[in-house]
């Protein structure tokens, strides 16, 4: 398989029913987006995987957790270039996020103040994930009202839960290290 095809060279680009579509659509914009949040994800995992600080039996189940992400956004991808004719995300994939959310949460202590976004490179960098989750989150939603849906797809629920997760991991990886949150100061 050839890496450049020249069939974009136009500003269009093809779906997976064989569908032309111009690359300033909502849906590119949204495939982009999601491909974003994968790539930093993996980036977020190398650093995982280069820690030596945190415990290995905890390092090994975050990174195949991380791995089992990655998957589930690229059959998230298939998922919207089909054009949700083939669904490939379910409430259980929602579900795993929820329960890593809650045990992670479990074991660390109990947020009671905003916090700034600090701490370790991983921990940081989990929370730029965040932000970059909540904009493809923006633009899938956007994507969604363009396309007049009735319901939402489970793989939209996913990346909503996606930013809460990044957050939660963020917050797990400084526990971890034992880098202390900075707490917001209120400005008067």
């Amino acid at each position: 398989m050839g890496i450049y095809t020249k069939t974009g060279d136009k500003g269009s680009t093809g779906n997976l029913l064989g569908e032309r579509i111009s690359k300033a659509s909502n849906f590119i914009d949204l495939q982009g987006s999601i491909d974003e949040v994968n790539s930093h994800i993996g980036y977020l995992n190398a650093l995982i995987s280069k820690n030596e600080i945190i415990d290995e039996k905890e390092k090994e189940h975050i990174t195949n957790l991380i791995i089992d992400i990655q998957n589930a956004l690229f059959n998230m991808g298939v998922e919207i270039s089909m054009n949700f004719t083939k669904i490939k995300i379910s409430k259980e994939n929602v579900g795993i996020l929820e329960k890593e959310i809650d045990r992670m949460a479990s074991i660390m202590p109990i947020q009671r103040k905003f916090i700034l976004y600090s701490g370790s490179e991983e921990g940081t960098y989990a929370h730029v994930i965040r932000s970059v989750v909540r904009r493809a989150e923006r633009v899938f939603v956007k994507y969604l009202i363009e396309k007049e849906v009735s319901e939402y797809p489970e793989s939209y629920l996913y990346i909503n839960r996606l930013s809460d997760f990044m957050f939660t991991l963020s917050r797990f990886l400084n526990f971890l290290q034992n880098k202390p949150e900075t707490i917001m100061k209120e400005w008067v």
